[in-house]
C-alpha cells in the first residue's frame, strides 16, 4: 500500500504534462448531459487536476470552484481557465478535508470525476464525508471512475497482458462504489454504466448480452445526493 506521501510524488510535473497531453475532453464532456445542472448552483470540482471540466459546466452555474492537493495541477487548471477566459471559476491548491471543514455547506454540487479509484476504502469514506459537509442540504455528487468489472480491468487486475496504472489503487465495482457512498452519507440516487471513451467504446454494444455483457461496461458515472 503506498503512503500519502508516495501518492502525492505521483502527481508531480512529469504526471501532469504527461495527463495534459494524453487526456481526451471526451472522457468528461459526455457526461455532461446527465448532470442537473442549474444557473444558481455554486458547484466544486474535487481533484480537479488541470480544469478540464469547467469550460464545459461554466455556462451552466453560477460558480466553479476547483481543488487540488498538486500544485503543478492548480497552475496548469489556472492556465487554462486564463486560456478560455472563463470567469467566476477558483483554483485553490489545499488538502479536501482542511478545505471542506473551512467551507460548510457552500455548494450545491460537487464533483468527484475520476478521483475515487487513486484513493483507498477508508481514505475514501474520510473524504466523502469531509466533502458531504462541504454540501448545502439536498446537494449532490457526481462520481466518474472506471468499472472494476469491465474486463480490461479484470486483465490489469491480474496483470495479464496489460498492467494497472500505479495511481489506480482501488479501481472499483459498481456495488462497491455504491456501498461507499451510501456508507458517507449519500444517497446513490443513479448509477450510470457506460462506454470507454476511447477506441474501446465500440465494444460497448456487447454489454446487452445475457450473463457476460458487464465486462463490457467500462466506465461508472453515479449521481448522488443528501437529504433536504
Amino acid at each position: 500500500m503506498l503512503t500519502e506521501q508516495e501518492l502525492k510524488e505521483l502527481y508531480g510535473k512529469t504526471y501532469v504534462e504527461a495527463f495534459g497531453a494524453q487526456q481526451s475532453q471526451q472522457r468528461l464532456a459526455r457526461l455532461v448531459p446527465l448532470m442537473k445542472l442549474q444557473p444558481i448552483d455554486h458547484v466544486v470540482d474535487f481533484a480537479c487536476g488541470n480544469g478540464m471540466l469547467l469550460p464545459m459546466v461554466a455556462g451552466r452555474v453560477q460558480s466553479y470552484t476547483g481543488v487540488d492537493f498538486s500544485q503543478d495541477f492548480i497552475a496548469a487548471a489556472q492556465a487554462r481557465q486564463a486560456a478560455s477566459g472563463v470567469a467566476g471559476a477558483y483554483f485553490v491548491c489545499a488538502d479536501i478535508i482542511d478545505f471542506c471543514a473551512e467551507n460548510p455547506a457552500k455548494f450545491d454540487v460537487a464533483f468527484a470525476m475520476d478521483f475515487s479509484e487513486h484513493v483507498y476504502d477508508e481514505a475514501w469514506v474520510m473524504l466523502l464525508k469531509a466533502i458531504k459537509t462541504s454540501l448545502k442540504p439536498g446537494g449532490r455528487l457526481y462520481l466518474h471512475t472506471p468499472n472494476a468489472t469491465f474486463f480490461l480491468e479484470q486483465m490489469k487486475a491480474r496483470n495479464f497482458i496489460v498492467k494497472q496504472f500505479p495511481e489506480h489503487i482501488a479501481v472499483r465495482t459498481p456495488e462497491h462504489n455504491v456501498r461507499l457512498v451510501e456508507k458517507s452519507g449519500f444517497h446513490a440516487r443513479a448509477v450510470h454504466l457506460l462506454p470507454h471513451y476511447n477506441i474501446l467504446r465500440f465494444l460497448h454494444g456487447l454489454s446487452g448480452l445475457p450473463w457476460v455483457g458487464k465486462y463490457f461496461q467500462a466506465r461508472i458515472f453515479m449521481e448522488a445526493v443528501l437529504p433536504c
